[in-house]
């Protein structure tokens, strides 16, 4: 952003020029920033939101297209584990149960 600037009337009188501090980045600038960090955007992946966090993958310009892909495929499996395991918790610790108490 240019400095505030009051131009005279007449060319050849001396301008008045104030520095104004710099703006606070933008959230835009923030969130591509974090989205930038690899370590921070596979964090995300494995331990947050699995698979409804690769659009964050393909955003990010920390990651190469080739590793993008690579890391979509893992980020799946895992997703595919985490559901499996969630799927055998549910099925000895809540059906069973509740299949064997007649209710």
């Amino acid at each position: 952003m240019a400095p505030l600037q009051n131009f005279p009337e007449n060319p050849l009188e001396p301008v008045d020029a104030e520095i104004v501090a710099e703006p606070p980045p933008s959230a835009r600038k923030k969130l591509r920033d974090l989205a930038d960090n690899s370590w921070l955007v596979l964090g995300m992946l494995f331990f947050v939101t699995l698979f409804l966090g690769l659009p964050v993958l393909w955003v990010s310009r920390g990651f190469s297209p080739l590793s993008k892909m690579l890391w979509t495929v893992l980020v799946l499996i895992w997703t595919a584990f985490v559901f499996w395991l969630f799927f055998l918790v549910m099925y000895y610790m809540v059906y069973l149960p509740i299949k064997d108490a007649g209710l």
